[in-house]
């Protein structure tokens, strides 16, 4: 029986071998893009699921905060690999891992900087733009002749949550 935040983090790393999987049905656009689905369904609710349990009082292993954002960064890295294999499209991928090519080095940098991390999180411009980064890459696998629209849009809200984060963080700083 799971126990404790381990259903969460079971959710949280189920997405993997669905990336993994991922590389197997390129090019079949109904389970790529049902694998896509899970995945983002599995990034709902692991969240949910955390919730739910720390308000029954199991708080332990409390690793959620860093496993989460590692996991969705392993997840896009082997989606947008595997859209690279087979489209060679850089423009493409750029834009679709626009958000994590500016925030992961600034995340670094506020990490190394031994900054507090108990206020950082996702809010709603960046839950969307992460639901915009699962549909670019769903239309990039199913229909590629459509996936530089969604891909921008994608990089904006991406890029948006960067600034907006910055922002609150810069804000909270001052506070």
């Amino acid at each position: 029986m799971v126990s404790g935040m381990w259903l969460a983090h079971a959710l949280t790393l189920s997405r993997l071998p669905i990336a993994v999987g991922l590389t197997q049905t390129y090019g079949n656009a109904a389970w790529s893009v049902a694998l896509i689905v899970i995945a983002a369904l599995t990034d709902a609710l692991d969240g949910n699921v955390a919730r739910w349990m720390q308000r029954r009082g199991h708080t332990r292993p409390d690793i959620g905060g860093w496993l989460d954002p590692l996991v969705d960064k392993i997840f896009v890295v082997v989606v947008l690999a595997t859209i690279w294999v087979h489209t060679h499209d850089a423009v493409l991928i750029g834009l679709i891992a626009a958000r994590e090519i500016v925030l992961v080095p600034l995340v670094v940098v506020y990490l190394a900087r031994k900054q507090p991390t108990s206020h950082l999180h996702a809010d709603a411009i960046g839950k969307a733009a992460t639901i915009a980064q699962f549909v670019a890459c769903a239309v990039a696998v199913a229909e590629p002749p459509w996936a530089l629209p969604v891909a921008i849009v994608a990089a904006v809200l991406g890029l948006a949550a960067v600034v907006h984060y910055i922002v609150r963080e810069r804000r909270a700083v001052t506070v």
